[in-house]
């Protein structure tokens, strides 16, 4: 967690601590005052979702008991005498020995579960220190802080080395072009430069080199970093859900670029959330069917070459292609005729579909159909594949292959209608020569055999809106077969011009919705080449060409999403802010449903993001107030509250919400696939 959420959150603790305490003392002399009781309440309830924003699982635990005593004396089931305030006050000090230790960044001294427990009783917490103990002096060690970006900027330095240590390499080949062409001395003289040059370029490609991993092994982080989450993820999931499960990871120790790992997160908590609530069967169900009363989820990573191979599989009640195929033609994905033609493991991708899932709303327990085109759109962002297989009844396994980082890549550079391209080999499955007579014809469009697989076969040219330069006759064409996940197109192209490393370089946020591209690189010639984003490709194969934009939705394109947040907590606003920010969208914020209608009456937004418990109108109330507006009927809403019960989420979908988040499960990238998934 970043510090600056952490110290947002410290100062917002304390303002809501200083109020607690100030009131209690109030409510203690006033206990009649229902009010200044539901502002408490307010105060505890808003400290335990910001605590559980940035994952302060102590503060949390102790403003939940808070919250239940508070609540206690709302109902009139709890007394508001001293002892009740002696109490609370107690749970306050307990939180700001937490955020004080958090603030000189040391541990608190604080059994939270013993104090818990005792709070619980009605015990004052016996062993609570009430003076936190000075901060000791930093001891100075063997590391230092680095900030991310700084590491971004050191690699993309190293990248811009390679790439002009490249252009040297061209140079020197044209260098030795030219002594061939020279006279004997002076081919001579020049031939002992060049090699006393070779070996600097040599020497100077070896420091790259140690140079790139170095500054590569900075970014590189273990998967255990996100994988502890995980293990917390499924042991809570499994007791909601009534199942039994051990999870298992193997290979936490392999590692992937930082980027990836960001990536990954939110593809694995779909993945595992989906074994649990769609694989594992309840205990007694795996016993009638003569299965252990356990299941089993396995999350496995291992290296394949230049990739990382990620797996989740569970021995659940799998993946059933009959049932998957009746229910894609029930919800419009495909039509009969369709469903009868394709495979049992075709099948499977159908769950990639987008559409494919019937739930009404988004929650944080997701259907397979949801999850698994998020997963899709997730993995295609972070330049993967992926593959499923499954038995019915047995296993369903899903396995992810990941480029070890997005800095630099593996590809093959090819032209095509006189420009260069560069593309990812985790895409690649080989290069083939075409001959005119191997071509065949099926439905409208071409297909040719590869490896006696019928495979369709498109110009690259074409697919890119490229002048078309195919050559008459039976010379052989050259292809390349491309992958994604139980996909295979053959690309025809003017030529291969080889493999090489490339610098990733972005083309900047004005491109983001540019299609078939996800980036550039430098050749060693100088020459700049655009990286295709292959997965684009397979979608205008699937005949879903987009006809050109007109004017007008050019400009909607390019126009920034507009987010409307709404919190009365500082941290919440500022983390969702920050994370939505970070992905191009403008984001306003309001402290109120009041603010929010204000602000949603002077501006339109595309979507809104609402706490539920705030002071005034709360979030299902501004929800149905949104919807009973002209302007805001058809804009998306997501919840993003600390009450998890069904009944809340009932309240959220019946107001008119489209997802629900909560905050106890809260994760930036579950918030950003939600968005996308919304807006885009």
């Amino acid at each position: 967690m970043a510090n600056r959420y952490l110290e947002i959150f410290c100062r917002e603790a304390e303002e809501h601590l200083a109020s607690l305490q100030s009131g209690l003392l109030v409510l203690e002399k006033n206990p009649a005052r229902t009010d200044l009781l539901h502002e408490l309440l307010r105060n505890a309830h808003t400290l335990k979702g910001s605590a559980r924003m940035v994952g302060l699982a102590d503060i949390s635990a102790i403003t939940h008991t808070m919250e239940e005593q508070l609540k206690g004396m709302e109902r009139g089931e709890r007394t508001v005498d001293a002892q009740a305030i002696d109490l609370l006050l107690r749970g306050a000090d307990a939180v700001a020995l937490i955020t004080s230790a958090l603030m000189r960044g040391t541990t608190p001294e604080l059994d939270v579960e013993r104090f818990v427990a005792e709070y619980e009783r009605g015990e004052l917490g016996q062993h609570l220190s009430a003076e936190p103990k000075e901060a000791q002096p930093e001891t100075l060690a063997d590391t230092v802080r680095a900030d991310v970006k700084t590491l971004d900027h050191l690699v993309n330095l190293v990248g811009e080395l390679i790439i002009n240590k490249k252009r040297l390499e061209a140079k020197l080949e044209r260098l030795k072009e030219i002594g061939y062409a020279l006279p004997d001395p002076h081919a001579a003289e020049l031939a002992s430069f060049r090699r006393d040059l070779e070996e600097d370029v040599l020497y100077l490609d070896y420091l790259i080199q140690e140079l790139h991993g170095k500054a590569m092994g900075l970014r590189m982080l273990p998967l255990r970093t996100i994988s502890d989450g995980l293990e917390r993820l499924v042991r809570d999931l499994a007791q909601q859900l009534g199942r039994e499960v051990q999870f298992q990871i193997v290979g936490q120790a392999i590692e992937m670029d930082r980027v990836l790992l960001e990536g990954l997160k939110p593809i694995l908590i779909h993945l595992l959330t989906n074994a649990l609530s769609h694989g594992i069967e309840a205990p007694e169900v795996r016993t009638a069917a003569g299965k252990q009363r356990r299941g089993t989820v396995l999350l496995s990573a291992r290296h394949q070459g230049n990739s990382v191979l990620v797996e989740v599989r569970d021995d659940g009640r799998g993946m059933n292609p009959t049932s998957i195929k009746a229910a894609a033609v029930a919800r419009g994905v495909l039509d009969q005729r369709e469903a009868d033609a394709i495979s049992d493991e075709e099948a499977l991708y159908l769950t990639f579909r987008p559409g494919f899932s019937t739930a009404e709303i988004v929650t944080d327990i997701s259907g397979r159909g949801v999850g698994m085109d998020v997963v899709k759109k997730n993995i295609e962002r972070v330049k993967g594949s992926v593959t499923l297989s499954s038995e019915p009844g047995s296993f369903t396994q899903v396995t992810l292959q990941l480029p070890l980082t997005l800095s630099v890549l593996d590809a093959l550079i090819v032209a095509c209608s006189g420009e260069t391209f560069a593309i990812p080999t985790t895409y690649l499955q080989e290069i083939v020569k075409v001959r005119a007579i191997e071509i065949d014809t099926m439905g409208s469009g071409e297909v040719i055999k590869v490896r006696g697989a019928t495979t369709p076969l498109y110009s690259l040219s074409g697919m890119l809106g490229l002048p078309e330069h195919r050559t008459a006759g039976d010379a052989p064409l050259s292809a390349v077969v491309l992958k994604h996940c139980d996909q295979r197109i053959a690309c025809i192209v003017e030529a291969h011009l080889g493999y090489s490393e490339v610098v990733v370089k972005g083309l900047g946020k004005q491109f983001r919705n540019v299609r078939f591209l996800f980036g550039a690189t430098i050749l060693g010639d100088g020459n700049p080449a655009l990286i295709l984003n292959v997965p684009d490709l397979f979608e205008s194969g699937r005949g879903v060409q987009r006809a050109p934009l007109s004017a007008e939705e050019m400009q909607a394109a390019q126009r920034r999403l507009k987010v409307l947040v709404v919190d009365d907590s500082i941290t919440t606003r500022t983390m969702e802010q920050s994370i939505l920010a970070s992905q191009g969208y403008a984001v306003t914020t309001a402290v109120s449903g009041e603010d929010a209608l204000e602000k949603s009456t002077a501006e339109q937004f595309d979507l809104v993001i609402s706490d539920v418990e705030m002071p005034g109108i709360n979030g299902f109330e501004l929800t149905r107030a949104l919807r009973e507006s002209e302007q805001y009927r058809e804009t998306p809403v997501i919840i993003v509250s600390s009450l998890s019960r069904d009944e809340d989420k009932r309240q959220a979908l019946q107001s008119g919400a489209q997802a629900y988040i909560v905050k106890g499960a809260f994760d930036q990238g579950l918030l950003l696939e939600t968005v996308q998934m919304l807006i885009g």
